[in-house]
């Protein structure tokens, strides 16, 4: 039965490692803010984190039976609270709707996006040691905006367009001393980024030739985040009756995603074509084309630092989390943004999260809602892209629950939780030309299972 487990789990990892780069390459969306930066911040967390407003600092699921095994790669620490082998795969359904007042209209879009890919396990579980890998998106830019005009008696019409983003293939470590956890992710970053501007005239006694200049930019560097935690105890009360015990702890926790400075390999090139009876663009005449230029961009780095409360209850069942609730805040330092040695149109973001779970009656088993963990969260700040001018505002608010698919007493070796988060958020206020309403659905599913057992008897 175990090998068989495995079996099938090492499968599923391998074709959800395929189709995560499949429908990557597949996702569409029209955003004309992924223009600025790196793109549009996709939210890399995991599910319940983003059901919880974004909480990831100081989150950790701990030996609770009722939460089950969740990897928070944002903090690396907690990698040494890993007990049992977990495989965590994201999906995310995002749906924009972008406003704008001058010109006057609204644009709507909806994708499918994958939001991570991971796998951890404890090294050693009495020396609270533990390891993690995966891989993640960090932003996406894709975006097609078309303009008309007069110029000198002809009209003439010009289309911006981009595609690209950024990834991340991360490994971490994580160690856990009583109260004390620490850890750090390494890996690798890397993206591309293209755009391109098309003009076209309209006439009808004269030909233009229609012109297309397009740059194509890849980079890449290994990264390096910090983080750490500390849990304590406020409160603890023991019913010598039925020998349980409720607990009132605090944890706290905070993280460092180090400055990166990104090899970049950039390609330019400007041409006039012709379009042929198939849509296809036939080139004219080149007028510059260069390759292989080499520069740097800069990725700034971004500290997030929280809280969390949680009452717990211990009894002859195990140890169950009753409810939780944080807060937490994050910076990025934007300005520090440098892409071919030039700044771009960004500010310092910055973002204030809020977030509570809790769990009905998790240890009675009276019925299957009683053991869902239900969750929400709020989250406002600031953006870091500044279009206009006017800076963006940014706010969100979260709801979401945690499935039990297999009860952790029926199966002592396997526990799966589907995990759904909703959020519903805006770019942007009435000082903004173009302001993005959105609702993301993201279902993570969280597949544990003892793999590695060193068999007695066969």
């Amino acid at each position: 039965m175990q090998s068989v487990s495995s079996t099938t789990g090492r499968l599923a990892f391998v074709v959800s490692f395929i189709s995560f780069f499949a429908i990557s390459s597949s996702a569409q969306v029209n955003s004309p803010f992924s223009r600025y930066g790196l793109g549009n911040l996709v939210g890399s967390q995991h599910a319940i984190s983003r059901s919880m407003g974004g909480l990831s600092a100081a989150y950790a699921d701990g030996n609770n039976y009722n939460v089950g095994q969740a990897i928070n790669f944002n903090n690396p620490a907690t990698y040494g609270s890993n007990y049992m082998v977990t495989y965590d795969l994201g999906l995310s359904i995002d749906s924009r709707k972008l406003k704008s007042n001058n010109p006057s209209g609204t644009f709507s879009s909806v994708y499918l996006i994958p939001s991570y890919l991971a796998v951890s396990f404890p090294l050693n579980k009495a020396k609270g040691l533990g390891l993690a890998f995966g891989l993640r998106p960090i932003t996406r830019v894709n975006y097609g905006v078309e303009s008309r005009a007069r110029l000198a008696g002809d009209s003439i019409g010009t289309i911006y367009e981009g595609t690209g983003g950024t990834n991340q293939a991360f490994i971490g470590i994580g160690k856990k001393w009583k109260n004390l956890s620490v850890g750090l992710n390494t890996g690798y970053t890397f993206g591309r980024k293209e755009l391109s501007t098309t003009k076209t005239f309209y006439n009808d006694t004269l030909q233009y030739f229609e012109s297309k200049s397009a740059t194509q930019t890849n980079f890449g560097k290994v990264f390096l985040q910090l983080g750490v935690q500390y849990e304590f105890t406020l409160s603890k009360k023991e019913n010598t009756a039925d020998k349980s015990a409720k607990s009132l702890l605090m944890r706290v926790g905070a993280t460092a995603s180090l400055q990166q400075n990104m090899n970049a390999i950039q390609s330019i090139s400007r041409q006039t074509f012709v379009v042929n009876a198939a849509g296809g663009l036939i080139e004219v005449d080149s007028i510059a084309k260069q390759n292989d230029i080499k520069g740097t961009i800069v990725m700034p780095a971004t500290y997030d630092a929280g809280f969390m409360i949680m009452r717990t209850l211990t009894n002859s069942r195990g140890n169950f989390q009753l409810w939780s609730a944080g807060l937490e805040f994050t910076t990025t330092q934007w300005t520090k943004y440098r892409y071919y040695g030039q700044p771009d149109a960004l500010n310092n973001s910055w973002a204030l999260k809020m977030g509570a779970q809790i769990s009905p009656n998790p240890d009675g088993g009276t019925s299957y809602l009683s053991n869902v963990n239900y969750r929400l969260g709020f989250q406002f700040g600031k953006d870091y892209i500044n279009a206009d001018g006017n800076g963006l505002k940014h706010s969100s608010f979260t709801l979401g629950a945690g499935f039990p698919i297999r009860k952790w007493r029926n199966y002592e070796t396997q526990y799966t939780v589907v995990q759904a988060a909703v959020q519903f958020g805006k770019r942007g206020s009435s000082v903004n030309n173009i302001t993005e309403n959105y609702t993301q659905l993201t279902l993570g599913f969280s597949l544990s299972d003892v793999w590695f057992i060193k068999r007695k008897y066969d």
